[in-house]
């Protein structure tokens, strides 16, 4: 009984300490005011000049506003909407990707590809094929050859002699320079760190199992930019000899005749032809070595090299710019990206697996997994040989959600099957059953994090609600403000018949300024203006030795829309608007005459003149009248105590990333994790645990 109201004065406590953080309610919808400092001091601009305490006034304010249009939005049942859920499904699927991946090995990645980068390496190799499961006898084979090439032994010959990469009849195991994010990582990586001269260990890739050996090593010679005329080997038209063709071409060239047009009309590449012979940027191994050495040993812009030959045809090439590695701020966005897709991001996903298997509780049923296997034939559906879901293939011992804790065979099986159309009869059934658990696996683990981010990162929850009630109050803000103001003529109208005071045009006048080389021409100007002279003539006759002679310039405006009228009307002392006359004209020190053509006093500007100002002004009026009835229809406490604390920096705020149901629970003997199991999820023959590689139920067995 004791221990009950222990309990019971626990919950009391903590409720109370909870309610004591809440700094504003909207009816039912609480909002801490840890909530409201983090989000104030992430939006708040460097560039805001109100005190703290005035600041956090307006923000509070504001965000009273959003909170009751997110409510509104809410009760309105716009959050279970497809097209918003599909959107915020787009939006959390990004806002993931940070909280799944390594961020120290992800910046080191990027680092050790940048440093990368800076280099060439040229490589022989030799590639012994796997197959299936069976690795042991293809790693035999690679460690026989490199005790060969220990011993001595030529790369070139064995390389021609064991290697099965297909190329190598053409290449002899030569690949040639080449650079970071060219090859997969585990090659890259035994090519970059191999003496140069020397052969690598075994190294294995998808492809099987390498050997390297580097040749050289070169500071990178960055990218080319080009243009090239092309004539192809034509062996079945002898009528047409290609090099005495491009040899013809050269020599119109070296006449002056322009590059982009010869290309045009004569290169047997038409895709790059059509675009003057233009070519897309590339470095190193991105085009037959030949050509290459050539566009790379141009450099000066413009200069253009003499015909040769490749296995396409005949070459002339045009050096049109060249670009070396940017500083690594410059590309590190797009490196990231590049890294993400490249298979060095297996690196940062294994590590991130390993944690959450452990932060998880991850326990696997061997035994289950290779019945599970076997059940897999080549062809058959096997999903109907299961009863239900099957036996527990594996749980996660932190996760006291059933729904996710466990992983069924079937869960597995029909994951298969979504997969079985994609293969064919000379698929490694094992081979594809291990890689296929290995992604399914995996995606469990991420999923299951994925879902839990809320609880464990309180940055996330913020964020993600944030753009949770960003796009609800975006979607009700545009039908209940933005597009009524513009698809509600009739009330637009009326709103701007009522406000008409608001759009005002100050007295005005409509002139014309005539500008003179000097001040004999403005003379004479003058005299013409006043006896009645039409502008174009006045044109055609001040001009007609030097158009910089007379320009002539309308406008219209008020007070403080033109520098020149005010000096010379609107700013002069004892000014009087009421008292100018059309036709009065006025000279300036600059050898220039304005001349009023009209007169035009206060007056309501038109609606088709300013309709954008009055909608925006319109879509103001109907925020204020909604959020109005927002406060009408929803009851708005604030907590005006806890207010004022936060104002005086009286407040701290708690972090709450300290999630129990996601801590390891001490599981170090049975009995301590038979017993969390029962206490978090009952005694069941349905309820299992994990322990020491196994998988148990929970039900619990009475002695007679």
């Amino acid at each position: 009984m004791k221990k009950v109201i222990l309990y019971i004065l626990c919950v009391a406590s903590f409720v109370i300490y909870a309610q004591d953080r809440v700094l504003f309610s909207i009816s039912d919808v609480d909002v801490s005011v840890d909530d409201f400092l983090k989000n104030y001091d992430k939006n708040r601009l460097d560039s805001d000049t109100l005190s703290f305490e005035d600041s956090l006034q307006e923000y509070l304010d504001l965000y009273i506003k959003f909170k009751l249009k997110v409510i509104e939005a809410e009760s309105l049942g716009l959050d279970t909407l497809p097209s918003f859920l599909r959107e915020l499904d787009g939006y959390r699927s990004q806002l993931v990707k940070p909280y799944l991946t390594d961020r120290e090995v992800s910046e080191q990645l990027l680092q050790e590809a940048y440093e990368r980068l800076k280099y060439e390496v040229s490589v022989r190799h030799i590639l012994i094929q796997t197959s299936g499961d069976d690795t042991i006898q293809a790693y035999n084979k690679i460690l026989s050859i490199k005790k060969k090439l220990d011993n001595g032994a030529n790369f070139i010959e064995l390389a021609n002699q064991f290697s099965e990469d297909p190329s190598v009849k053409d290449n002899e195991g030569d690949l040639g320079y080449f650079s970071a994010l060219y090859m997969v990582y585990p090659f890259e990586s035994a090519a970059y760190n191999t003496p140069v001269g020397s052969i690598s260990d075994p190294v294995k890739t998808r492809f099987g199992y390498h050997l390297l050996q580097v040749n050289d090593k070169r500071n990178s010679r960055g990218e080319v930019k080009v243009a090239h005329i092309l004539i192809r080997k034509n062996e079945g038209v002898k009528s047409v000899n290609p090099k005495e063709k491009i040899n013809e071409i050269y020599d119109s060239l070296m006449l002056g005749q322009d590059f982009s047009e010869l290309a045009k009309q004569f290169s047997d590449d038409k895709k790059s032809g059509s675009k003057g012979g233009e070519l897309d940027w590339f470095g190193a191994n991105k085009m037959v070595k030949s050509f290459e050495e050539v566009a790379f040993s141009l450099d000066s812009i413009n200069s253009i090299s003499q015909p040769f030959e490749t296995e396409f045809g005949w070459h002339i090439v045009k050096f049109l710019d060249k670009k070396y590695l940017p500083s690594f701020n410059e590309i590190k966005e797009s490196l990231k990206k590049q890294v993400e897709r490249d298979s060095r991001s297996q690196k940062t996903r294994n590590i991130v697996l390993n944690r959450l298997e452990n932060e998880w509780g991850f326990v696997e049923n061997k035994k289950v997994k290779n019945m599970c296997f076997n059940l897999i034939g080549d062809d058959a559906d096997v999903s109907t040989e299961i009863k239900e879901k099957g036996q527990v293939l594996f749980l996660f011992n932190n996760q006291y959600d059933a729904s996710s804790r466990y992983v069924y065979q079937k869960d597995f099986i029909d994951f298969f099957n979504s997969f079985r159309t994609r293969l064919n009869k000379k698929t490694d059934m094992n081979t594809v059953k291990s890689e296929l658990y290995d992604t399914f696996k995996a995606q469990k683990i991420l999923e299951i994090e994925s879902n839990n981010l809320e609880s464990k990162y309180d940055e996330f929850r913020l964020l993600y609600r944030e753009y949770h009630d960003g796009i609800l109050m975006y979607q009700l803000q545009k039908e209940k403000v933005w597009d009524k103001a513009v698809e509600d003529t009739l009330g637009l109208f009326g709103f701007y018949e009522n406000n008409q005071s608001n759009y005002m045009w100050d007295n005005r006048l409509y002139v014309k300024i005539y500008s003179a080389k000097n001040n004999k021409i403005a003379q004479k100007v003058l005299r013409k203006i006043k006896w009645g002279t039409k502008d174009d003539d006045l044109l055609k006759d001040f001009n007609k030795t030097s158009a910089l002679n007379l320009s002539i310039e309308e406008l219209t405006c008020a007070k403080g829309d033109n520098n020149l009228i005010d000096e010379t009307i609107f700013n002069v002392e004892d000014f009087d608007f009421h008292s100018l006359k059309i036709g009065d004209s006025y000279s300036t020190a600059a050898h220039q005459i304005i001349l009023i053509e009209d007169i035009l006093p206060r007056s309501v500007k038109s609606l088709n003149e300013i309709k954008g100002v009055v909608i925006s002004d319109y879509q103001s009026f109907l925020e204020t009248e909604w959020l109005n009835e927002l406060s009408q229809k929803y009851n708005v406490i604030i907590n005006e105590d806890l207010f004022l604390l936060a104002q005086n920096k009286e407040v701290n705020i708690l972090e709450e990333n300290s999630i129990t149901s996601n801590q390891i629970d001490d599981q170090s003997t049975f009995e301590k994790a038979f017993e969390i199991a029962v206490k978090k999820l009952g005694s069941s023959k349905d309820v299992y645990f994990g322990w020491n590689g196994n998988i148990y139920n929970t039900e619990l067995q009475l002695n007679d």
